[in-house]
C-alpha cells in the first residue's frame, strides 16, 4: 500500500494520511431500492440493486496538532471530492464525491486523533 492513501480532498492533498494499520477501511455496499426484502408469501428475498459500490471510508488520523486540526478543516466543506487509493475493488486511486460524518477530534498536548468516515454520494 503507498504511503500516501488520501491524495486530495477538494483538490488539496492533506496535512496528515490516516493511519495505515488500523485507521484506513474501505467499505463498499450496494444501495437496495424500497422494493427490495423478503417476500412474505414465499420466504425468498428479493433485492433490487439501485447502484452498487457505494464507498464508505472509515479514517483515523494521528500527528501533530495542527496537522491534524487542518484535515479537520478540510472535511467541514459541505461536499468533499476525494482522491484516495483502492487497492481492492480498482487497484489503484480512484476519485469520488463525499459527505463527512461525525468527526471526533482529541487533542492530546502537542497530539491529536481525529476519526472520521467519508460516505459517497
Amino acid at each position: 500500500m503507498p504511503a500516501i492513501v488520501i491524495k486530495s480532498i477538494n483538490g488539496v492533498q492533506p496535512a496528515a494520511q490516516p493511519l495505515i494499520k488500523d485507521g484506513y477501511s474501505i467499505i463498499t455496499s450496494d444501495l437496495l431500492s424500497s422494493g427490495s426484502g423478503r417476500s412474505a408469501e414465499t420466504g425468498i428475498t428479493m433485492r433490487y440493486k439501485t447502484r452498487g459500490n457505494v464507498y464508505k471510508l472509515q479514517l483515523k488520523f494521528k500527528g501533530e496538532v495542527d496537522k491534524v486540526a487542518s484535515v479537520l478543516a478540510q472535511i467541514r466543506a459541505f461536499t468533499l471530492t476525494v482522491e484516495f487509493y483502492d487497492p481492492a475493488v480498482t487497484g489503484g486511486y480512484v476519485t469520488a464525491d463525499f459527505y463527512s460524518g461525525d468527526p471526533t477530534f482529541v487533542p492530546n498536548g502537542e497530539m491529536a486523533e481525529l476519526s472520521v468516515n467519508l460516505i459517497e454520494i
